[in-house]
């Protein structure tokens, strides 16, 4: 079997098992870098692919700049060999292959990275309880901020809200197909919990404008509400505050999730939160409330001082 038939084969399983478009199609565009590999080396069967012709091939994307002539970093070599992962292993449950040789590929290894302008309580306080809630658009705003306050919910999650996803009575936000294709449930608390029924009851009627849609949250128009207008309103909300960081849906998330585990939150209920699939990427968070102890206690410890004055 070609490369070419094996990808097509593999996508279109991934479409008949309800995998999002723009997953598939990337899995497609990530597959292109191994057919130009094995055209460079004369390798045109599935058969002929071995567990070395996988590792001299990741040494080979190391050294592919990207369209723009950039190094090619960590995670989009990682998102590459996850597609040829993904590929093999489909590849040897259908039997078309023996043996799988992308089994033992490993990845490359991430830095690890702090999160960058995480919001304070204060910050993060100031920033919601200043959102204007006499209008309906006004409104609406407090409440998604209030939601990925409470829940760290990304982007793409809360765009994908419905309303049958908000359970007022037990005070939980189902997230369905989040990253991974994982579904979970998160915790809103009580004041998110109030916001949301409010808003149901009494706002997003209003912003209907007599359409039917079963999305949670809505534009002015009564459409379903998108990345850009999302994004933008967070912006927005915090630059009125005063907040001079760079604030995204994600800053949120960051937020949520530093002061759960800053308040000694357990890490493994901060991962089930998130919907992370490993707990080592929960623990960044940890690193992070070490770095803002060390940074206290370097300014307010008396021997620190001391120190300084010596």
């Amino acid at each position: 079997m070609k490369l070419e038939e094996a990808t097509a084969t593999w996508l279109a399983d991934l479409e008949r098992r309800n995998y999002a478009t723009r997953t598939v199609r990337d899995y497609g565009y990530n597959l292109n870098h191994l057919a130009r590999f094995l055209l460079e080396h004369g390798i045109g069967d599935m058969q002929a692919i071995s567990a070395i012709t996988l590792s001299d091939f990741q040494h080979w994307l190391f050294h592919q700049p990207t369209k723009r002539g950039a190094a090619r970093g960590v995670v989009d070599q990682n998102m590459i060999l996850t597609t040829i992962k993904g590929l093999f292993k489909f590849l040897k449950i259908e039997r078309v292959l023996a043996h799988d040789p992308a089994q033992g590929l490993e990845y490359a290894r991430q830095p690890r990275r702090l999160p960058r302008n995480v919001l304070t309580p204060r910050e993060a306080r100031r920033v919601i309880e200043g959102v204007d809630t006499t209008t309906a658009r006004g409104y609406r705003d407090r409440v998604i901020l209030e939601v990925l306050y409470a829940t760290g919910i990304r982007r793409a999650e809360l765009m994908n809200l419905a309303v049958e996803d908000v359970n007022l009575e037990e005070g939980l936000l189902r997230v369905n197909r989040g990253k991974g294709n994982r579904d979970r449930v998160a915790p809103l608390g009580a004041v998110a919990s109030r916001f949301l029924e409010t808003y149901l009851k009494g706002v997003r009627p209003q912003l209907l404008h007599g359409q039917t849609t079963e999305k949670l949250f809505l534009s002015w128009r009564g459409r379903a509400l998108d990345r850009t207008s999302l994004s933008e309103l967070v912006r927005r909300h915090a630059k009125r505050a005063g907040v001079r960081k760079h604030v995204t849906p994600h800053v949120w998330r960051h937020t949520c999730a530093t002061h759960l585990v800053a308040n000694r939150a357990n890490l493994r209920h901060v991962q089930e939160l998130l919907g992370h699939q490993s707990l080592a990427t929960t623990e960044r968070y940890l690193h992070l409330t070490i770095a803002d102890l060390k940074e206290a206690h370097s300014k307010c410890h008396p021997r620190e001082r001391d120190d300084r004055h010596a």
